[in-house]
């Protein structure tokens, strides 16, 4: 009884549209069967070449990057329930079409428009959440969803790849059918709730605010997601150094288990303070994790460096999504969340391209190192940013 009790006190202390969110999260992300697999659908059934293939991969980069910095403005103007469900039913459609997609360029041509609709709905989930929560409930509410998302990661591969034994088009329907099931319980259960107004010159100057402390921050969360997004060249790494798919799979999944077992507890300790320093502390543990790498010739060197850049991981997002919710104007939430999270998509498509030639050029020791010092000037930035951050954070929060 006192378990339940405990449980229903937890549950309360948040509102029912967050609930609705973080059920939705979880019921979309442990079907997310397509992406994670789509490489290897790619090559294995439809038998495209390696090139065609990476310029496939580098789509939803490309889609992201557009898209996050559109569903911002978009969010703001018609609320982000309008943006999640368009997000999700578009991205819904689109991951059945690609699933009848043939040749290089209706498959590319595919990929491209499934990024571009399903990455509107990141921005507006984020502006969600600072939009039913306020303070420290806010950053516990960000680590909360964040978890949700990592537990369907580190879920959704495994069972697709059982999955797939039996059919590769029953991934995508699956995958298109939760991304249904979110948008209908979004649509049934999530509150509308009248967003903050803004003038006529407001509305002019939304879509690319003259901010410069914004556009700063911006370049910091570049430098950070160039680092994190260098993750994927692990693989050949790895395959030059003589392992095995089984011991990269095994490395990766120390990522997915300190998310998992460290990002509740973790972020209920950042948001004790909300200090902005703690991103810049988790940039610095990125960028030293990575380091790493140069280092390592073992599995278990490997499996310390990942360890050391997770919780750094844990650490910048447990605090990022909070500070920048609170970085601009309530009206403009959306639009700043949205220009961030296009950085995001920015590094998805340059990370792989940039480490790839740097690892013709300098070796696997020489790119991580170039890669490491990228965090590492993420971290200088937002350590020189940090009074400018915490001044627009107070004037922002005594009127949200």
């Amino acid at each position: 009884m006192a378990r339940v009790t405990a449980l229903t006190r937890a549950a309360s202390a948040y509102p029912t549209g967050f609930w609705v969110l973080w059920w939705g999260t979880l019921i979309n992300r442990l079907g997310e069967f397509v992406v994670p697999l789509l490489g290897f659908y790619l090559t294995a059934h439809a038998h495209l070449t390696i090139t065609q293939v990476s310029v496939i991969l580098a789509m939803l980069g490309l889609g992201r990057f557009v898209s996050e910095g559109l569903s911002g403005p978009l969010t703001d103007r018609r609320g982000p329930a309008f943006t999640m469900i368009l997000a999700l039913t578009g991205g819904a459609v689109m991951i059945l079409a690609l699933s009848f997609a043939q040749g290089f360029w209706w498959t590319a041509a595919g990929v491209l428009g499934f990024s571009l609709l399903s990455a509107l709905y990141k921005p507006a989930a984020s502006t969600a959440v600072a939009d039913l929560t306020q303070g420290a409930q806010r950053t516990r509410a960000y680590t909360l969803l964040y978890w949700a998302i990592n537990v369907g990661a580190a879920t959704a591969p495994l069972l697709g790849g059982w999955l797939a034994g039996r059919s590769l088009r029953l991934l995508f329907w699956l995958d298109a059918a939760t991304m249904a099931a979110y948008a209908l319980l979004l649509t049934v259960l999530y509150p509308r709730a009248a967003r903050p107004t803004r003038s006529a010159a407001a509305r002019a100057r939304s879509f690319l605010p003259r901010d410069p402390l914004l556009w700063q921050f911006c370049l910091a969360s570049l430098l950070f997601g160039l680092t994190y997004q260098s993750y994927k060249l692990l693989a050949v790494v790895f395959a030059q150094q003589g392992f095995t798919p089984l011991q990269y799979g095994q490395v990766l999944a120390v990522n997915g288990a300190l998310v998992v077992l460290l990002g509740l507890p973790l972020g209920h300790l950042i948001a004790r303070s909300n200090h902005p320093r703690w991103q810049a502390l988790g940039a610095a543990l990125l960028g030293v994790g990575f380091l790493g790498h140069a280092l390592a010739h073992t599995l278990g060197a490997h499996m310390l460096a990942v360890a050391v850049w997770t919780v750094g991981e844990i650490v910048a997002y447990s605090i990022s999504k909070t500070i920048i919710s609170e970085l601009g104007p309530p009206a403009q939430r959306g639009t700043y969340i949205g220009l961030v999270g296009s950085m995001a998509g920015l590094a998805t498509l340059l990370a792989p391209l940039l480490g790839g030639a740097m690892l013709q050029t300098l070796g696997a020791a020489g790119m991580w190192v170039v890669i490491a010092g990228l965090a590492l000037l993420a971290a200088l930035l937002l350590l020189a940013l940090e009074g400018r951050v915490r001044a627009r954070l107070a004037l922002h929060s005594s009127v949200d």
